[in-house]
């Protein structure tokens, strides 16, 4: 009896381990969400992205201007510039909802949380849930060195500056994320 109540132990402890969660391993720029390149001409592309679903849109917009600059270093140029188009007028931010949760049947807010029924201040607050995704469009004219106009960005700088925040190389490269070892 007592081997199998240990083994029982054993079995369940073993069970329960076999569902706890391991870190996630970081997203490569390339899974941050869907990319869409299309050249127009020899020096005009249309960059587009869709952003996961609970990413905000301003960092769809950062990710989109570093997809920009890779785009450019990768096909030889160095500075690119972003056009100033209707379709990239138009583009706003997600539609976000607002989300009461439903009221408490209790006549009393002391009296709903079990067990102790003690009050919590963050019980029934609402919250804002994206109901969209993100998504950020640029058209792109492409500059060599020395013929960019003063509103131009550099590509170079870009990448260097932003390329590390998401795995990206100052070549353009999509860097591969660094396993986490356990100490």
């Amino acid at each position: 009896m007592k081997n199998t109540l240990l083994g029982l132990g054993l079995v369940v402890a073993l069970g329960l381990s076999g569902c706890a969660t391991t870190p996630s391993k970081p997203l490569t720029f390339d899974q941050l969400g869907r990319y869409n390149t299309t050249p127009l001409n020899a020096t005009t592309y249309r960059i587009s992205f869709q952003a996961r679903p609970n990413m905000s849109f301003a960092t769809a917009e950062e990710i989109t201007l570093l997809k920009a600059a890779q785009t450019t270093v990768q096909n030889g140029f160095q500075f690119f510039r972003v056009l100033d188009d209707p379709s990239n007028r138009t583009q706003q931010p997600p539609r976000q909802a607002i989300v009461y949760p439903a009221p408490s049947f209790y006549p009393s807010a002391y009296y709903r949380r079990y067990p102790g029924f003690w009050p919590d201040p963050f019980y029934d607050r609402p919250y804002t849930v994206t109901l969209d995704p993100a998504q950020v469009a640029y058209t792109i004219e492409c500059f060599r060195a020395g013929q960019a106009p003063q509103d131009a960005f550099d590509a170079r700088l870009i990448l260097q500056s932003l390329g590390a925040k998401y795995g990206v190389g100052p070549s353009g490269t999509v860097l591969q994320p660094q396993s986490a070892t356990p100490q």
